[in-house]
């Protein structure tokens, strides 16, 4: 059955992600159709009716569209082989629809092929391929709608690259587009298939990130970094070092307000800037303010993931607010690893555990100072810690 297709929210992050493909494989549509059989595999059939909407503007049933689009791509061949040439995507379905299968003739399958295609240029940036900031003020708000509706969650990744003015002002701008399309290209490529990726500004790029939880937000967007460190990227023979900072928030965990994510996610990359770059920080509240504690003893900290059944390591706090912890330890531990922390807030019988992940780490003397953002703690934790901080306070309100 076939009809003229209706906009589909529940679709469009799909629709978006493969239009964006389309885009960055627009030289090379073999590479495309490869795409298409991986997502194939980890999305199910549900992404050929997108498929097919995207080309034709027609909607088909799952198992109808795979069985099109199966055609679609033996007939392309089969022109490709008679004409002696490649044969672009276009061509081949525009003659499939017209002659193979002639009751889905539509007048408007050309046309409308060509609107979508004025209207993907309209909504995406030309050097990177990705969707622009316009777009993605219309896109942020669909997926705070969705989740609203549904009772959902999603993640949104604000990333910035570290000292890119540096990059143009001593290579030209000619390098700074190539590290901005190569970045672009890095991210398109690490993402799933039903998230979106923008330009939002000059060197700004944003992830919107459907039904994702902060700590997955965090485990891509680390991954995301650490192979933007790892580029091999050259400019007329000189080598280009790249890398990045960026902040996470989730909706509605950390506001229910759409239109102040980009606020929330810029304030988590400026601490990111400013505790030394190349590193993703978490969005909170209460990462404006720390506090220097008493505890009754050292705490303890135990990396997790490990295969071997490594002892914790003591350390000495410095710092503990709401959201992150700042210690000393004799060895280093490597950023981006979870850990386990145990403070002894008032007992060393009942010691508050927290799971984090390293944001920070830097020699101090003969130790190593590790900043730790928290992933997880409980609301009685969190109870616990704001009844410390607020006994601390009372103390230092007397004192003077």
């Amino acid at each position: 059955m076939v009809m003229d297709i209706l906009q589909d929210h529940s679709r469009e992050p799909l629709r978006a992600s493969l239009i964006q493909q389309l885009n960055a494989y627009s030289q090379n549509e073999d590479e495309f159709l490869r795409h298409v059989d991986y997502l194939a595999g980890t999305q199910g059939e549900k992404i050929y009716p997108v498929l097919l909407s995207i080309f034709s503007q027609l909607d088909f049933k799952e198992d109808e569209a795979r069985l099109i689009w199966q055609d679609l791509v033996q007939h392309r061949q089969q022109m490709a082989a008679s004409m002696a040439r490649p044969v672009n995507l276009t061509t081949a379905i525009c003659d499939y629809m017209l002659t193979v299968r002639k009751e889905l003739i539509h007048p408007k399958v050309v046309e409308l092929n060509l609107f979508e295609e004025t209207t993907h240029y309209c909504k995406c940036d030309r050097l990177t391929g990705l969707y622009n900031r316009s777009y993605f003020d219309e896109a942020l708000k669909s997926e705070a709608s969705r989740c609203k509706r549904y009772k959902t969650e999603f993640s949104l990744v604000f990333f910035d690259l570290d000292r890119f003015k540096r990059i143009n002002d001593t290579l030209g701008h000619q390098a700074g587009d190539m590290v901005l399309k190569s970045v672009a290209k890095l991210i398109q490529s690490e993402k799933r298939a039903e998230d979106i990726a923008f330009r939002f500004g000059g060197e700004e790029i944003i992830l919107i990130l459907p039904g994702t939880p902060k700590y997955n937000a965090l485990i891509l967007a680390e991954r995301i970094r650490h192979k933007i460190e790892y580029m091999n990227l050259s400019f007329e023979g000189e080598k280009v070092d790249v890398t990045v900072a960026g902040g996470v928030v989730t909706f509605p965990l950390d506001t229910d307000i759409e239109t102040e994510m980009v606020e929330c996610a810029d304030r988590a990359l400026y601490r990111a800037k400013s505790q030394g770059r190349n590193q993703i920080v978490l969005f909170s509240e209460d990462k404006r303010h720390n506090y220097r504690v008493g505890l009754i003893g050292p705490i303890k900290v135990q990396e997790l993931g490990m295969k071997t059944n490594q002892l914790p390591s003591l350390g000495r706090i410095k710092d503990l607010s709401l959201s992150g912890v700042l210690f000393e330890l004799q060895k280093p531990i490597d950023t981006g690893s979870r850990i386990q922390v145990e403070v002894p807030l008032s007992s060393r019988d009942k010691p508050l555990v927290m799971v984090g992940r390293v944001t920070r780490l830097q020699t101090s003397g003969s130790f190593y100072e590790v900043g730790a953002t928290f992933l997880h703690f409980g609301e009685q934790d969190r109870a616990d810690i704001s009844k410390h901080f607020t006994s601390l306070l009372h103390m230092a309100s007397a004192a003077r």
